[in-house]
């Protein structure tokens, strides 16, 4: 186990970034730009994306703006998954033909990443509504190069010729993709034609002011998923997460961690490694840290044992920190019939998710909360 104190340290120079709040109103008021990119990292609370997420996403976006979708990663997905950007590695009208997936754990936006070999194919399909314009005007395809060439195609729609994709090169890799349709009702297509080719996912993006939210998140992840000590994973982490933009970053782990009887410890050098992380490649990124509610779950800590180490060290660096509990109150066993599911673990969509999705909600769009005093 690494030492607590050999977690990377915040750099003073950019401390007084502000927290999530501060950042939505100077952009709201036209001071920073016309998309506000923000990335989720998290475990399946937000990368099962019908949790919370998406209902999220989808009111913010109705009130300010649609810029694109952001990251869709081949682990789970988008933010708007399920509703806009439909795609998912659990049904054999997405993903099939012999993709390898990796364990948990690696140096990825969503903690994993998917080798093919010829005759894999995955597709990705834009459906949109009269509040989300889901046209994309730019998209790359990120990938993790072997130092070997694979050959693949792709198309926007099936009646669209193939595209040729060629993809070489070692490390963090992204290549641009052409031939994008007008329509805002596309199906994306890409298959592996040679080669064993190693994908992150697509990026995407389209020329409208409002918000882009990429989903960093996978289902099981704890925190030591996104945080190694090793050099070599940091390197390549940074690489990848460095390629989606981001002004702020949403931070909600401690679940698994929970789940795993990590240390709060240990949870807390995971954390302050990953911040350090997201401060060397986005320096100017608001960081946000949101610490789960408890559930009737049997474990060795409760999530307040993780709040006690991680919410002096967030005020003392001066990120924004925001608790759950408060939103739900503070006993599980009164809340979770209603509001936590029969695993004892996820919440409810209808109820504990919309609590979830209401609290966000109020907080990064400087309205009130149920419990103001912790996003102070």
């Amino acid at each position: 186990m690494v030492a607590l104190d050999d977690a990377q340290p915040v750099s003073a120079s950019v401390i007084q970034i502000g927290d999530a709040r501060e950042r939505f109103a100077q952009w709201r008021a036209g001071k920073a730009g016309k998309v506000l990119a923000v990335s989720v990292i998290g475990d399946s609370y937000t990368a099962g994306q019908d949790f919370y997420l998406n209902k999220l996403v989808q009111r913010v976006a109705g009130e300010t703006g649609f810029a694109g979708p952001g990251y869709v990663g081949f682990n789970h997905g988008a933010a708007l998954g399920g509703t806009h950007f439909k795609y998912t590695r659990s049904s054999d009208k997405y993903f099939g033909g012999g993709w390898k997936v990796s364990d948990l754990g690696q140096a990825s936006p969503d903690s994993r990443t998917v080798t093919g070999r010829a005759g894999a194919w995955l597709q990705v399909d834009g459906n949109p509504t009269p509040r989300i314009d889901t046209a994309v005007t730019q998209a790359k395809l990120l990938y993790l190069g072997n130092g070997e060439a694979s050959e693949l195609r792709y198309r926007w729609s099936p009646a669209q010729d193939w595209q040729p994709l060629k993809l070489a090169g070692s490390g963090v890799q992204e290549v641009p993709l052409a031939g994008l349709s007008t329509a805002k009702d596309w199906s994306f297509r890409l298959e592996v034609l040679q080669g064993a080719p190693t994908l992150f996912g697509l990026w995407m993006r389209n020329d409208q002011p409002g918000i882009r939210v990429s989903k960093l998140a996978a289902s099981g992840a704890a925190s030591a998923d996104f945080y190694h000590a090793d050099p070599q994973w940091q390197a390549q982490w940074k690489a990848v997460v460095a390629k989606i933009p981001a002004d702020v970053y949403l931070i909600m782990l401690g679940g698994n961690d929970q789940g795993f009887g990590v240390k709060p410890e240990q949870y807390l050098h995971n954390v302050q490694g990953l911040v350090g992380m997201l401060r060397e490649i986005q320096p100017a990124a608001s960081i946000n840290l949101v610490m789960r509610q408890d559930t009737t779950r049997s474990s060795a800590y409760p999530m307040a044992a993780y709040a006690q180490v991680l919410e002096p060290w967030a005020r003392e660096q001066h990120l924004g920190f925001t608790n759950l509990q408060c939103a739900f109150g503070p006993d599980a066993k009164r809340y979770a019939a209603a509001m936590i599911g029969p695993d004892k673990i996820h919440p409810l969509p209808a109820t504990g998710g919309k609590v979830i999705a209401d609290y966000f909600y109020g907080w990064i769009m400087g309205g009130k909360t149920d419990c103001n005093a912790a996003s102070r």
